[in-house]
């Protein structure tokens, strides 16, 4: 009986290394989201169309995006999965340029302006 015991013992604490080494470990398997590019596109395009009717109604561009949603020209703020969407108005509101900016390094900025223009 006395034989069996560090055998056991031995057989038990394999076991258990084997099986803790091969245990999936919870934060390396969190999916991460990639950043939508073409979501960003999307609401570049949208803001884009949403000003040309808006300068063809006051003869000017909006500031802002509540601008665009107050006059039902939006129906909510822009938004793209991984990106910052920042519209940038001139100060005279003669002009604007839009930005879908990449939330996570090493992915590439988009640009829109008032032409709608989006270079690469």
């Amino acid at each position: 009986m006395m034989r069996l015991i560090p055998g056991f013992l031995t057989f038990c604490l394999a076991t258990s290394l084997l099986v803790s080494c091969s245990e999936e470990k919870p934060a390396a398997n969190i999916a991460v989201k990639a950043p939508d590019e073409t979501a960003a596109l999307a609401a570049l395009k949208e803001i884009n169309s949403a000003q040309a009717d808006f300068i063809r109604r006051t003869r000017r561009y909006a500031q802002t995006t509540n601008e665009l949603i107050a006059d039902h020209l939006l129906t909510a703020e822009p938004k793209a999965e991984g990106y910052t969407i920042l519209m940038l108005p001139s100060p005279d509101a003669g002009s604007y340029t839009i930005t879908a900016t990449p939330n996570t390094p090493r992915r590439t900025a988009l640009l829109h302006g008032q032409d709608g223009s989006h270079p690469r």
